[in-house]
């Protein structure tokens, strides 16, 4: 699956993969070096708070320097606000003909002009229903959102070989769990909104946006039914039901048992124990770094900040498998 687009060619001989995600005024970073079997180990991932881009821009440049970073493949990844998802029925035409025909289908569907758009697709699973339709998930970035990002990155040596997106990073993730052949959910919150995943065996059946962050829930203390923000939390119990309860519905895949969590920066467990009295599935508290190959330790701020990036490195090793 190659989303967006390839800015520069893929490097014949890199160290390895970095991987890196510009948040508002800040960036996330995951470095890994290529081992034995051109497996990746991780040597390196930081959540970067700069007070200007003059300051982002020196710390980025100090890390560049410092591991040599012009060696490795770089890989982009977009933050939900750079683009633009659009589930659209397949256009009946040939494959090469594909991206051009959905720029008609999803002209009136994004909100910046489409001809100052990358359009790229993903195919969605077919359900087990008669008359169904192929469908495709759209995704739209605005072309001068992604010519500044990557010229962040060329004025320091670095040549952005692949630009994904959080969903499909994430994916990534889900798919180096126990339960990735049953099937597995995933929650990523975020301060104002959360992701929801359900992917089986690296299928992405559901990627969705929920209105609800960590911020709305009140995680300082602990959950009760008396605590002041008890709606929001059923709330948001209530629409990953509804999001399991779909796919074993409309794709007749079996039940989704487990909800596994992306860290919080804090309160994890408070989130966990919601969860535990709200949801009718079992929900666990990821830990990235029993996922990946690292000689390093990652808290959970890094792990909630970083964890799209750190699953951007896992790209080519979800590809051969």
């Amino acid at each position: 699956m190659q989303l967006l687009r390839k800015f520069f060619k893929r490097k014949s001989v890199s160290k390895g993969i970095v991987a890196i995600s510009f948040i508002n005024k800040d960036m996330t970073i995951a470095i890994s070096n290529f081992i034995e079997n051109q497996q990746l180990l991780l040597i390196h991932c930081e959540f970067i708070e700069a007070i200007s881009p003059e300051s982002l821009n020196s710390q980025f440049s100090e890390l560049v320097a410092r591991f040599g970073l012009a060696e490795y493949e770089c890989h982009l990844v977009l933050t939900g606000e750079h683009y633009r998802r659009v589930n659209v029925e397949a256009p009946a035409v040939a494959e090469h003909e594909i991206t051009e025909a959905l720029r008609w289908k999803v002209n009136e569907l994004i909100d910046f002009p489409i001809e100052k758009a990358v359009i790229d697709y993903y195919k969605v699973p077919m359900p087990m229903r008669a008359n169904s339709s192929n469908m495709l998930e759209v995704i739209a970035s605005p072309i001068d959102v992604l010519k500044g990002y990557v010229k962040q990155c060329t004025d320091l040596g670095l040549e952005p070989s692949i630009i994904d997106i959080q969903e499909t990073t994430l994916r990534n993730l889900a798919v180096h769990t126990p339960e990735n052949e049953h099937g597995i959910a995933m929650l990523y919150l975020t301060a104002f909104s959360a992701m929801l995943l359900i992917q089986k065996s690296g299928t992405l059946y559901v990627s969705r946006k929920i209105d609800v962050g960590y911020q709305q829930l009140g995680l300082e203390d602990a959950f009760s039914n008396d605590c002041p923000t008890v709606n929001v939390h059923r709330k948001l119990a209530l629409e990953i039901q509804r999001s399991l309860d779909y796919v074993e519905s409309y794709y007749k895949i079996a039940a989704i048992s487990v909800l596994g969590i992306i860290p919080l920066a804090e309160h994890s467990q408070n989130l966990l124990d919601s969860l535990d009295q709200n949801l009718g599935v079992a929900a666990r508290m990821f830990d990235i770094t029993q996922m990946i190959a690292c000689d390093i330790a990652l808290d959970e701020r890094t792990q909630s900040f970083c964890a799209p990036v750190l699953g951007a490195t896992l790209r080519y090793v979800i590809e051969k498998a």
